[in-house]
């Protein structure tokens, strides 16, 4: 059996947290980092929280940055994460809660923080910036704000037990996707 991150040599790339449950990642940009994000929560049947401890954070971290610099065209950080499970699972509660729309109390401190780059050509675009915890929390906030901005914020849903909590992104033409994950297997459906 392969390690927490480690894939035989005959596996396509994957995302982790997003995989175990059986939805397809986020189609538009870098949402795929957050949707997998999300779905790091521990699940009985599905495996342990990904982010539960230093081993697996790492594991799921390297995974995650590598297939999110694929998806933006951008060269991907080595990332050293120490002690930074806790501060990401408090980044992911805050964006559980965001997305279940409870009301949320502000986090203690900033969420991530971002760079502006400007191209030869002229065009922007905007870096995550920080170590650790920080840069991935910077990218995850960044791949939020943008998905607000493109309307694709609010095609994020999750499976309404908690206990079973998948976050999926709804591609159906009228925003009504459910999701309806049986433990056998899990199927986006459409209303």
């Amino acid at each position: 059996m392969n390690s927490p991150g480690r894939k035989s040599a005959d596996s396509k790339p994957s995302w982790l947290g997003t995989g175990r449950y059986g939805v397809r990642p986020a189609p538009p940009g870098g949402l795929a980092l957050v949707q997998d994000f999300l779905n790091t929560r521990a699940h009985a049947e599905k495996a342990p929280d990904l982010l539960g401890d230093a081993e697996h954070a790492r594991a799921w971290a390297a995974n995650a940055i590598r297939n999110w610099s694929v998806l933006r065209g951008k060269q991907y950080p080595t990332l050293t994460l120490t002690d930074d499970a806790a501060h990401l699972r408090e980044l992911r509660d805050v964006l559980d809660m965001m997305l279940s729309g409870s009301r949320i109390k502000p986090p203690r401190h900033v969420l991530g923080t971002a760079a502006v780059a400007l191209g030869v050509a002229g065009e922007m675009s905007w870096i995550p910036s920080g170590h650790g915890w920080r840069w991935l929390g910077s990218a995850i906030m960044g791949e939020v704000v943008l998905s607000e901005e493109t309307g694709t914020w609010r095609r994020r849903k999750q499976y309404r037990n908690p206990v079973r909590r998948a976050t999926f992104y709804d591609s159906s033409w009228n925003n009504r996707g459910v999701c309806r994950l049986h433990p056998a297997t899990s199927v986006t459906e459409r209303r």
